[in-house]
């Protein structure tokens, strides 16, 4: 039991080292490297492949895969709704393969590690959003978009609108979520989650250029999940599940 404790700290060292690696490159280059990410998802399940074959346990061979099939389930729902970058996504599946197993001091029976290290992460940074979205309005600025000269755009920009061809005509819709259309072409859509492409860039450029479309565009401000995924991290190693020990105490034992 001993060896089997010790060898699930290796996966707990391997997630923090991890994720201070992902909060850098997040920061800096705002990417998480699927150089990064995938290497820790098969590390994950077969690690714990490897645990389950030592201790004779389906469930622990089992608790990476199911770990990351949970985390991703999750991340998933999050990209959809334009929460999450799809780095975001998959570095929390690394998460969940690798912690899926993992016991903390104060856990619950009720829900799986990845979301503990979820919920421990909006608690964390909520705080901070709404330190951000009160000087955002107290400067008389947008919380969630700012608005930038279609000229000036950058690869990887996301969108807050949507803007088509239909008919010959271009068409602007404010939904920040996009929309369903069958026009003749497409030049921005709000829910792809890795941004604009060069190609659309200049496409948009030219409509500019051309007098058919004004050289203004509104863009997501998006913030990086990472720090957040690592406090969330950080937060479940050494202490547990922040949520479930509120509950605790408002609700008793």
């Amino acid at each position: 039991m001993i060896i089997l404790v010790n060898l699930e700290l290796i996966l707990v060292g391997v997630a923090i080292i991890s994720v201070c690696v992902a909060v850098y490159t997040d920061m800096r280059w705002r990417i998480i490297p699927n150089k990064l990410n995938f290497p820790l998802i098969v590390f994950g399940v077969a690690f714990y492949i490897f645990l389950g074959i030592q201790s004779w346990d389906l469930l622990t061979a089992a608790s990476g895969a199911i770990g990351a099939a949970i985390s991703f389930i999750i991340g998933y729902i999050m990209w959809r709704t334009g929460g999450w970058a799809g780095g975001d996504v998959k570095l929390f599946t690394a998460l969940g393969a690798l912690l899926y197993g993992y016991r903390m001091p104060v856990g619950n029976p009720i829900y799986p590690v990845p979301l503990t290290i979820l919920f421990n992460s909006i608690i964390f940074v909520s705080p901070l959003i709404f330190a951000y979205a009160l000087v955002r309005r107290m400067q008389g600025r947008e919380v969630l978009y700012e608005r930038v000269k279609i000229t000036e755009l950058k690869e990887g920009m996301i969108p807050a609108e949507t803007i088509y061809k239909k008919d010959g005509k271009i068409v602007r819709h404010a939904s920040r979520l996009g929309v369903r259309t069958r026009g003749d072409k497409i030049y921005t859509n709000p829910r792809r989650a890795a941004g604009l492409t060069r190609h659309q860039i200049g496409s948009l450029k030219i409509l500019v250029r051309d007098g058919k479309l004004e050289n203004i565009i509104k863009v997501k401000r998006g913030l990086p999940f990472a720090p957040a995924l690592g406090a969330g991290v950080l937060i479940a190693v050494l202490y547990g599940d922040l949520y479930w020990q509120f509950l605790l105490s408002v609700f008793g034992k």
